[in-house]
Parts: C-alpha cells; structure tokens; sequence
C-alpha cells in the first residue's frame, strides 16, 4: 500500500505546486493588468478566473500540502 501512496505523492506535490505558482501570477497580472486591452471574445475568461482564481490557489495549496505530507510519511 505504501508504494501506492508514493507513487501518488510525488504528482500530487508537483501539481499543487505548479499550480499554486501559476495562479499567484495570474492573480499578480490581474492586478496590473489594463482591461481596455483584452479583446472582448476573451473578457469571459478572464472574468471567470478573475472570480475563481483564489480558490484555484487554495486548492492547489492544498494539493502541494497533501503531497508533502504524503511524501514525508511514506
């Protein structure tokens, strides 16, 4: 079972990693951003991850703990 766990670990860590880098700068980019210059076919999106991107860091926070922690225990 140990060997589940750690072949689990490592992906979980590297993908709560990953993504908690890239939703700190998107929300560093969200703040210096200039909205005029979006075009409007992307103004959806961005309004979408604008909404969500905090959760999508505590999330992925989340994850990169749970992988550390998995990691250190196995």
């Amino acid at each position: 079972m140990s060997l589940t766990l750690q072949t689990l670990a490592g992906p979980v860590a590297v993908l709560g990693v990953l993504g908690s880098a890239t939703m700190a700068l998107y929300m560093a980019a969200l703040r210096r951003v200039d909205f005029d210059l979006i075009p409007a076919s992307a103004m959806p999106r961005v309004r979408w991850w604008s909404t969500h991107a905090r959760k999508a860091f505590l999330v992925s926070l989340l994850l990169a703990a749970t992988g550390l922690v998995l990691l250190a225990v196995t």
